[in-house]
């Protein structure tokens, strides 16, 4: 069948190489720390770069016992190649959009999906932790061999007083207690949005005898309400003794002396918190980098704030630290791509290294980016520069990150999704209709075709998986039983999600009143999963499609006379004028 897909071949802007040196290409001044205890080299960019007078197990000369071990990061579960991948459903199960991660969580040989994400508008107070009332909780989807996803909420038991989530912002999933089924944490930012960002205590489940997964702060947290800005969270064995920890960011790291924070596993799923260094950042993730054998952290800044700019690695210890004088910066782009929300590594040209992806956008998320620096070995990079995704006009512009031009990469994976040998790029925002579930495949040489809306399936040269089979032509009108008309927003009232999308929510504030609201009425019978479309016809194809996972999709259309709405299908549907 025919490919109806946007391609296009993009070019880097500009390509250069360095080591341990300035961005520039200029080389560093050399002085003493406050301390007397390391060199500092200074950049002209105020990018701080320094090395210990003393050896350590990371430097390229040392011996290293454990070169040869391989130390687990969580992209490595998260890009297994073994899962059977494919895009999942656009749930709305949460505020602002979904976090997701595609693994076989319950070991039947399918490929299940979780989904967390942040708590609705009327529950959030700009006191405290920014979160009040009923806070969601992950949604496990269990899928089957044709990809049929169920609902299994449950499998996920959060006992806690104050349980659910506020804003998860990072699903970090591994096999914490050593038992051979994944299980899952939550790095929580918090809901107090539009001031101050204090964030809120994680989540952290870990699986059970009986197939369930238990919040287990209080049991195996070593501080089970230690609350930070943690918009950046990674897992993988820092300290290569065979378990996974979890490293997170803390935005006001310089109030306790540490921007990230270790929570190291004793073995069992118990997790120590720690300061652990680092440089204060945005995004991170854990990748071995030089091939010693330990996991070192990328970071990735805001870019438009004071001290918040370093683009770079910070060397691993050999004891899961990351003193901020052991790094290698990166270029920033702060004139236009100064912010890096995501992060993430892969072999992108087989040479056996792992190559750095970074997710770019501007001041207040206006256009979307992304940057490949190439891994050349021995603490040397090359950037190929910035690959432009969606890009705002050049006169635009807004004080507001909730712009029209805000479809940054939120999550970057990557396959051999064209079964050509080398390794392409999967890019997930699920509230952009932009770059959500766009294709990068790559063509050699840190080159990449553009394919927007890709069929995977299709890519891969795989037969299409048929989830279901529907009988009957789905038809838009006289399907009474499926298709209802609201006559005002009182009668909003399948479930409390839809009532709440009204009142508070992003289809309220929508300037755009020609819309189209439909759901998606969950087989259990009680939840609901909400969209909207401008277009009639995309209205129909995208209920339809909802129709085939999960539940009947019913198309809310309001009279002209009462909010938005459709004369004729006003009338199409009630037989009224």
């Amino acid at each position: 069948m025919r490919k109806l897909l946007i391609l296009l071949i993009l070019s880097f802007f500009s390509s250069q190489s360095f080591a341990e040196s300035c961005p520039d290409g200029s080389e560093p001044v050399k002085s003493i720390s406050a301390d007397g205890s390391y060199f500092v080299y200074n950049c002209g960019g105020g990018i701080e770069q320094s090395s210990s007078s003393s050896a350590d197990s990371s430097s390229p000369n040392s011996t290293n016992t454990n070169s040869n071990i391989k130390a687990v990061a969580g992209i490595d579960i998260e890009n297994d190649p073994n899962i059977d991948f494919f895009k999942p459903p656009r749930y709305q199960f949460f505020y602002g959009g979904t976090f997701w991660h595609m693994a076989d969580f319950n070991k039947d040989g399918s490929s299940d999906v979780l989904y967390i994400g942040a708590i609705h508008p009327d529950n959030q107070s700009l006191v405290g932790d920014g979160a009040v009332g009923e806070k969601p909780h992950p949604r496990l989807l269990l899928g089957d061999a044709k990809r049929k996803l169920k609902r299994a909420d449950e499998l996920i038991v959060d006992n806690r007083e104050d349980s659910g989530m506020s804003a998860g912002r990072q699903l970090l999933v591994a096999d914490y207690n050593n038992d051979d089924i994944l299980d899952f944490y939550i790095a929580d930012t918090g809901a107090k949005w539009g001031v101050a960002l204090t964030g809120h205590k994680d989540s952290y489940f870990l699986s059970q005898p009986n197939g369930t997964w238990v919040e287990s702060s209080e049991t195996h947290l070593s501080h089970p309400n230690f609350v930070v800005y943690n918009h950046g969270a990674a897992t993988g064995d820092i300290d290569n003794d065979g378990d996974m920890d979890v490293v997170f960011s803390d935005l006001s790291g310089q109030n306790v002396g540490t921007y990230l924070w270790c929570l190291v596993n004793d073995g069992e799923g118990f997790l120590k918190t720690r300061k652990c260094g680092g440089i204060r950042t945005h995004a991170v993730e854990l990748a071995d980098l030089n091939g010693d054998g330990y996991l070192d952290v990328i970071l990735g800044p805001g870019g438009y704030e004071p001290d918040h700019e370093f683009s770079g690695v910070i060397w691993n210890d050999g004891k899961g630290n990351f003193f901020q004088h052991n790094n290698t910066p990166f270029p920033q782009y702060k004139k236009k791509w100064g912010n890096i929300p995501e992060v993430s590594a892969a072999d992108l040209d087989n040479d056996g290294d792992l190559d750095i992806v970074n997710s770019r956008t501007g001041i207040m998320y206006v256009g979307t980016a992304l940057q490949f620096i190439e891994n050349l070995g021995n603490k040397n990079f090359k950037d190929h520069g910035i690959f432009p995704i969606v890009e705002a006009p050049a006169d635009f512009k807004t004080t507001n990150q909730g712009n029209q031009w805000n479809d940054f990469i939120a999550q970057i994976r990557f396959r051999d999704l064209d079964k050509d040998g080398d390794i392409d790029l999967y890019l997930s925002n699920s509230q952009s209709q932009k770059t959500d579930g766009m294709v990068l495949l790559n063509q050699g040489d840190f080159n990449f075709s553009l394919i927007q809306q890709a069929d995977l399936d299709e890519l891969a040269g795989k037969p299409k998986i048929v989830v279901d089979k529907v009988k009957k032509k789905f038809k838009y009108s006289a399907r009474k039983s499926q298709l209802r008309l609201l006559e005002s927003q009182n009668n909003v009232g399948v479930c409390d999600a839809i009532s709440k999308e009204f009142y508070t929510g992003d289809y309220y504030s929508r300037t755009k009143k020609n819309t189209y609201f439909f759901v998606s009425l969950d087989s259990n019978g009680k939840d609901c999963n909400y969209e909207w479309a401008a277009n009639e016809n995309n209205a129909l194809r995208r209920c339809k499609q909802n129709t085939k996972f999960d539940g009947k999709c019913t198309i809310y259309a309001l009279g002209d006379n009462i909010v938005w709405g459709n004369p004729q299908l006003y009338k199409e549907l009630t037989g009224r004028e």
